[in-house]
């Protein structure tokens, strides 16, 4: 949530992203149900912060 608050107006309704937990590779994913607009504004950095990797995660 700190991630999110971070990049994002307070305004923001946090009730429309979603995100995908692979628990077997302990990786998470922004998941395509996320609106584009904010995809955009999180996906930059969200792989480094949140999974310690560059690796692209959107679903």
């Amino acid at each position: 949530m700190r991630f999110l608050l971070s990049r994002l107006d307070v305004d923001t309704d946090f009730s429309m992203f979603y995100f995908d937990v692979d628990v077997d590779k302990k990786w998470v994913s922004i998941s395509d149900k996320t609106p584009q607009e904010y995809m955009v504004k999180i996906s930059p950095d969200f792989d480094q912060t949140i999974n310690g990797s560059s690796f692209s995660s959107v679903a």
